[in-house]
């Protein structure tokens, strides 16, 4: 490749008002944490991280990418209706970059030298064959307390599995009401630890 690629940043520059550099592209860091949640509840990927991510392309939405795709370790796309970004952890992201633009790329994108190429490991499972959650997982580093609930109108306090109710709000499929139901809590409470826990709920009925 002819120019030096300066890393976390997209090219060709796009200089906005007062020749200030800006972004045209969002980072595909930024993709990457919200396709796995990060940005909702602290969720650390039990696999690819931001720190695999070594090389990014954008492709108009016309052109065909897959053998970008083929040989790569991990990728991810992410489309909208102009132009699609490629998203990969590869060995040699330059040889990569270079294919891409040689193929029709209108933006490209390098890494910084401290990422690395990912490489997928089967998961570690216990003796009953269930598989090991890992300890960055929220909730799970420490084996679930139960937690004391609200006090009730007849004066005697409920328990509740705290992890089996996080699980739940995070499934995303049951209503606050079901959820309460289901653990013999009330709604307030299930929205009270979707907070503690930083589970946006969504709006409406739930």
């Amino acid at each position: 490749m002819k120019e030096s690629l300066v890393a976390n940043k997209w090219y060709p520059c796009y200089k906005g008002p007062n020749k200030i550099y800006r972004n045209r592209y969002p980072t595909p860091q930024s993709i990457l944490r919200q396709a796995v949640g990060s940005e909702d509840y602290s969720f650390v990927s039990e696999t690819v991280t931001s720190e695999h991510i070594r090389a990014a392309v954008v492709m108009p939405s016309a052109v065909p990418f897959q053998h970008l795709l083929d040989p790569v370790p991990w990728s991810m796309t992410y489309i909208t209706p102009e132009w699609r970004m490629l998203v990969v952890s590869v060995l040699d992201p330059l040889s990569w970059i270079e294919l891409a633009r040689a193929s029709g790329a209108i933006a490209w994108y390098k890494s910084h030298s401290q990422t690395y190429t990912y490489n997928w490991e089967p998961p570690t499972c216990d003796p009953s064959g269930n598989k090991i959650r890992p300890p960055n997982a929220p909730g799970i580093d420490t084996t679930p307390s139960i937690k004391m609930s609200e006090v009730c109108n007849n004066n005697y306090k409920k328990k509740y599995n705290l992890a089996e109710v996080v699980a739940d709000i995070k499934k995303n499929y049951l209503t606050t009401k079901e959820i309460g139901f289901r653990h013999d809590i009330s709604s307030s409470t299930v929205q009270k630890i979707a907070k503690q826990a930083g589970i946006k709920l969504p709006r409406g009925p739930k």
